[in-house]
């Protein structure tokens, strides 16, 4: 019986080996498993924290231009408010033009515009009360090519005057005139008000 004891011993001794083999085995793969498993969930939480952090980054910037775009849109108002004031404040000094820089201006106006001939003079309504007949008689005699005549009608709610020889028109009045030259003043004044 010894023998078969033996035997049994040694079937039972192999038999735990091979039991203990497989266990490690299967322990090592497991614990391989297990690290696989972990790196691919690193790396998945690596990768969504990476996308996670690009999209608000994107965001981040979105945010930043939209409030740069504001406060530029904010000063664009205020210079545009701004050269609006100095434009209105400028109209309303020419619209109070005394009568000696006013009879200036339409002789430089009519000696520019170099008529000749009959040529109607359409004064506005702001400054219809400035033009004189003894000033008409002066500038007939400075200008004695052209033949000016004051129009019975007035520009209403406007200051200037405008040349009329037949159909051609030339606009002297103040909101023409600042229109026309509103475009390089603005810039002009912007940079006197604005980068000082």
């Amino acid at each position: 019986m010894s023998d078969i004891t033996r035997l049994t011993e040694k079937i039972t001794a192999d038999a735990e080996k091979k039991y203990q083999l497989v266990l490690n085995d299967a322990q090592v793969e497991i614990e391989k498993q297990e690290r696989l498993k972990r790196s691919q969930l690193e790396e998945q939480l690596s990768d969504r924290l990476a996308q996670f952090e690009k999209e608000k980054r994107a965001e981040m910037y979105l945010q930043i231009s939209d409030i740069h775009i504001q406060s530029r849109n904010k000063v664009l108002a205020a210079k545009q408010s701004v050269l609006e004031e100095l434009f209105s404040e400028a109209l309303k000094r020419l619209n109070q033009m005394e009568a000696a820089d006013f009879q200036a201006f339409v002789t430089k106006g009519v000696q520019e515009a170099q008529v000749s001939g009959e040529v109607e003079l359409v004064l506005g309504e702001k400054s219809a009360h400035l033009l004189t007949e003894g000033f008409l008689k002066e500038i007939q005699q400075t200008i004695p090519e052209c033949r000016l005549t004051v129009a019975k009608q007035v520009l209403p709610r406007k200051g200037g005057f405008l040349l009329r020889q037949g159909d051609i028109e030339l606009n002297f009045t103040f909101d023409a005139l600042l229109d026309a030259s509103k475009e390089e003043l603005s810039h002009t004044l912007l940079q006197l008000i604005f980068e000082q």
